[in-house]
């Protein structure tokens, strides 16, 4: 059974000077793929647990989820 982990950016609180779309091309490089993103500009994404050591750069809140 594949295990996933979960993670999600708040958009609208990334610094200045940052595009969206670079952020999550940046998490996309870290094997993160992204579920999608509701009107109030929280991007909901997952990957294979286990897959990469590292945790996403700028994530509001990480919660880890077993399905």
């Amino acid at each position: 059974m594949i295990e996933w982990e979960y993670s999600n950016i708040n958009l609208c609180s990334i610094p200045p000077r940052t595009e969206a779309h670079d952020l999550l091309n940046d998490a996309g490089k870290e094997g993160w793929e992204l579920i999608g993103i509701t009107s109030n500009g929280m991007a909901y994404l997952k990957r294979q647990f286990g897959k990469s050591g590292r945790r996403l750069a700028r994530p509001s809140t990480g919660a880890k989820s077993k399905t």
